[in-house]
């Protein structure tokens, strides 16, 4: 559904106030959001050995929970859907997210920049401005 005017004004103005208080993470973003197709193929990571496992885990706890209504016994039920479930959390610990850009590590990264105090000063001035335009409208 695409975004109605204001919506897309608001994250406008979101955008130039990011890139106004924090001007190299906005510039990060836009370089990561600039090649959609390169972080297409690099942004999620499936780990082999949890997706068999998982889907083994799975499968068991389907057949447990057949088995236990075919046997009419709801614990058994129950007990089969925890372990269908554990199989499919097991196969999501297994998805790694980021690409190369993601993996930076803080060696890595320049060292003129704090990056939690950078992010902690801009949240900061961020909210001051949101609660002074809250403060302006309920004063209206």
């Amino acid at each position: 559904m695409p975004l109605s005017e204001y919506e897309r004004k608001m994250l406008e103005e979101l955008e130039a106030q990011l890139a106004e208080e924090n001007p190299g993470f906005a510039q990060s973003m836009r370089e990561q959001g600039s090649e959609p197709s390169e972080r297409a193929g690099s942004s999620l990571q499936f780990s082999l050995r949890h997706l068999v496992l998982g889907l083994l885990l799975a499968l068991a706890g389907i057949a447990i929970l057949v088995g236990g209504v075919a046997i009419e016994q709801v614990i058994i039920g129950v007990l089969g859907v925890v372990v269908l479930f554990a199989g499919m959390w097991y196969i999501v610990t297994g998805i790694k997210t980021g690409g190369e850009g993601a993996r930076r590590t803080r060696q890595e990264r320049p060292s003129g920049s704090n990056g939690a105090g950078s992010a902690k000063s801009a949240a900061a001035g961020f909210m001051a401005r949101q609660m002074a335009a809250w403060e302006k409208r309920q004063n209206q």
